[in-house]
């Protein structure tokens, strides 16, 4: 994606490519598994990348979103797992940019954008997953603070964040137009972390449980307007999808790396595997599927950029396509590696797991198909 844009982003894909082969692996073994290596989180932040999303004068890079959505895909080309929480925390660190007040940004974006702390974003709940606008999380005034109660759940970076924006319900008969955004720092009281899930793949991107009982939130660390924080979830979500999709080209293009580099190498029947038709045709479906994922993306990247007003369906169908080609190209990739496709010492079941994950986020790729034909029957 974007490989003929301009010289400023190719060089960062070149700065965030030779940064994840040589950092990534290191922490890709399971005394890692389950928890966010904030040492490798540092080595990110060190080349700016925990600033992307915020503006110059916080410390940060004012990078727009086709930038962020190609350091997502050289991250995943790696592993998932950093490219999910630092496009997390670029979610955080943008929706505190955009909406907050000049004593927020002051206080937090330069902790963000300097990587010296990390950002997570709560919407989920138990209850309250495609559906968002039914969740119960409650901030209820008393006097100058909000007592948030409530439960939130797969959380990204959960335990290891530390700042989270939570939307919590302050009007209880309002339904989606009485949900507000706070900015909630990880060691106030009351506020509690389960320990991380065991997750099916994405192994360096731990999610959990976050509670909160009585947790006081100042009154000005309300995020935007009271009781407008449904938009901000959705508008946050926009960019979330394409980063998503960033992320799926960076596994679709690995796999097919690895499945090519295999079927040239690997001989039966006295013939290289390229050479057979049936696993021609399958190289070449992903092949096909790869590419036009790839500028899908370009397109809802460049529409958020320029604010286009085609950029809500734009984003959909990205994440919804790319995440789909990824599911079936890391699937395949297995299938040509035949036995050794499904052994751990080879990536591609890594990747078809992480692929996985990637049609259920920001939305199932069921919600963006039901968000595409809304924004259609608006024509």
């Amino acid at each position: 994606m974007f490989e003929n844009g301009p010289v400023e982003l190719l060089e960062i894909r070149q700065s965030v490519r030779k940064l994840a082969q040589a950092e990534i692996p290191a922490y890709q073994n399971e005394s890692y598994y389950g928890t966010v290596p904030l040492e490798l989180f540092k080595k990110l932040s060190e080349l700016g990348l925990a600033g992307l999303s915020t503006d110059e004068q916080y410390g940060g890079s004012s990078g727009n979103p086709c930038i962020i959505a190609a350091v997502i895909e050289e991250l995943a080309r790696q592993d998932l797992g950093p490219a999910i929480f630092l496009g997390v925390h670029l979610m955080v660190s943008g929706l505190i940019n955009r909406n907050g007040t000049e004593a927020q940004k002051e206080k937090y974006l330069p902790r963000l954008a300097s990587g010296e702390w990390l950002g997570a974003y709560a919407l989920t709940e138990p209850t309250a997953g495609s559906d968002a606008a039914s969740l119960k999380t409650t901030a209820k005034k008393d006097n100058d603070i909000y007592l948030l109660n409530g439960e939130k759940c797969y959380i990204t970076s959960a335990g290891w964040a530390n700042l989270y924006i939570v939307f919590a319900r302050t009007d209880s008969q309002a339904g989606k137009d009485g949900i507000s955004a706070f900015i909630v720092e990880a060691s106030s009281e009351g506020l509690d972390v389960s320990p991380p899930e065991k997750k099916m793949g994405c192994e360096l991107s731990p999610i959990a449980s976050v509670r909160f009982n009585d947790v006081k939130v100042p009154e000005e660390n309300l995020l935007g307007e009271l009781n407008k924080g449904y938009r901000l979830a959705l508008a946050a979500l926009a960019g979330g999808r394409v980063n998503i999709a960033a992320a799926a080209n960076g596994l679709s293009g690995s796999a097919i790396k690895t499945a090519l580099s295999h079927l040239k190498e690997r001989k039966q029947f006295g013939r290289a595997l390229i050479e057979f038709q049936g696993l021609q045709f399958m190289l070449a479906d992903m092949k096909m599927k790869y590419e036009a994922a790839k500028l899908l993306t370009e397109k809802a990247a460049l529409a958020l950029t320029e604010h286009k007003p085609s950029e809500r369906i734009d984003c959909s169908i990205a994440k919804c396509f790319a995440t789909d080609a990824a599911m079936q190209i890391t699937t395949d990739a297995v299938q040509l590696l035949g036995g050794a496709g499904y052994i751990k010492d080879y990536k591609v079941e890594r990747l078809m797991r992480d692929a996985k994950m990637l049609q259920i986020v920001e939305g199932t790729n069921q919600i963006q198909r039901m968000l595409i034909a809304r924004e259609m029957a608006k024509e």
